[in-house]
């Protein structure tokens, strides 16, 4: 599992101009890091979000079992992890209540498509395009 993760290591800087929000505004700006620790994925988060309020957030992901969580009515998150593709899949109880399809077009382009029901209980997507920053040795 870890080696079809390997591609998606590193950092990424969002793209709003090439980002769609069914539930709002695109972000203004994005970093994206992921990086792996043993069995576990790392991932962070900061940027500036369409209202113009920072954000900033981390986890890290179980890759072999549910990752227990206590964010709002979520208890658990899975990951499932394909060539070129992952998920994440967040539960409240037996429900999936909200997903993450993290897809790699090239090896510089990521594009993330976030899922959640609305108020009427239709799924809606939100997709966002992260381009890889590959940073300097020196810098």
């Amino acid at each position: 599992m870890g080696d079809d993760l390997v591609p998606f290591l590193g950092h990424w800087v969002l793209d709003p101009a090439r980002s769609a929000y069914t539930g709002g505004t695109p972000p203004r700006s994005g970093h994206y890091d992921l990086r792996l620790e043993g069995d576990r994925l790392v991932v962070s988060i900061e940027g500036v979000l369409g209202s113009g309020d920072p954000i900033r957030t981390g986890y890290a992901l179980d890759l072999w079992q549910d990752t227990p969580m206590s964010v709002g009515a979520v208890d658990r998150v899975r990951t499932v992890v394909e060539p070129r593709r992952f998920c994440t899949i967040a539960y409240a109880g037996a429900q999936a209540v909200a997903r993450a399809w993290r897809i790699l077009g090239s090896l510089d382009e990521m594009t993330i498509v976030q899922s959640a029901p609305d108020h009427f209980g239709v799924w809606r997507d939100d997709v966002s395009v992260y381009r890889r920053q590959f940073q300097s040795r020196w810098s």
